[in-house]
């Protein structure tokens, strides 16, 4: 009966751990959006490792107390526990199966919360490449309009223009400012 409440204590502790684990796993998917990325990757890969050691030190509790629910521990073919004892460690058993499928639970989470803060990252990347994309298509025509203007040929008719220079600058104005307006509105600037 020492051994079983020694192993039912052990799983309680292990339920209380995922419990804990939960918490940590609800608290940082609250603050993705809140925290530096590289706490959060930190916050992930420390979750994840700890995972994988409770797992690690969960399974085989697990089994052994499986193998004495089972009656399969025997010294010289005769049953150390007697049958009291083993249906005891049937309870602790059902709660290290319970923490165990908690854990895998966990696992889950902590994968969720790293495929969303993957996709803000992605997304967060994707409004840059907006906007550098509305300014270099902004620069663009401006860029286009003084390399017409600034060939060397005879024949441009606003070349012999009284107002060519302010048409130039007047298309150039006009055309930037209809380009902010339009990425403003789309909301890419």
């Amino acid at each position: 009966m020492y051994l079983y409440r020694l192993v039912d204590e052990v799983a309680e502790r292990f339920l209380d751990l995922v419990d804990a684990l939960n918490d940590e796993i609800d608290e940082l998917e609250d603050a993705v959006e809140a925290w530096p990325a590289a706490k959060i990757r930190d916050r992930i890969s420390t979750l994840r490792h700890d995972l994988l050691h409770i797992r690690r030190t969960l399974a085989p509790t697990r089994d052994a107390a499986r193998e004495v629910m089972d009656d399969r521990v025997a010294l010289d073919h005769v049953d150390v526990f007697p049958r009291e004892v083993d249906l005891h460690f049937a309870d602790a058993y059902d709660k290290l199966l319970r923490a165990s499928d908690g854990l895998e639970i966990s696992r889950d989470l902590v994968a969720g919360v790293r495929d969303y803060f993957q996709s803000k990252i992605a997304n967060d990347q994707n409004e840059v490449t907006k906007r550098l994309t509305a300014i270099a298509s902004i620069l663009l025509l401006p860029t286009f309009i003084v390399g017409v203007y600034g060939q060397n040929f005879r024949r441009i008719p606003e070349l012999h223009w009284g107002f060519g220079y302010a048409w130039s600058w007047g298309l150039i104005i006009v055309t930037t400012i209809a380009q902010v307006v339009y990425f403003r509105r789309k909301r890419w600037l």
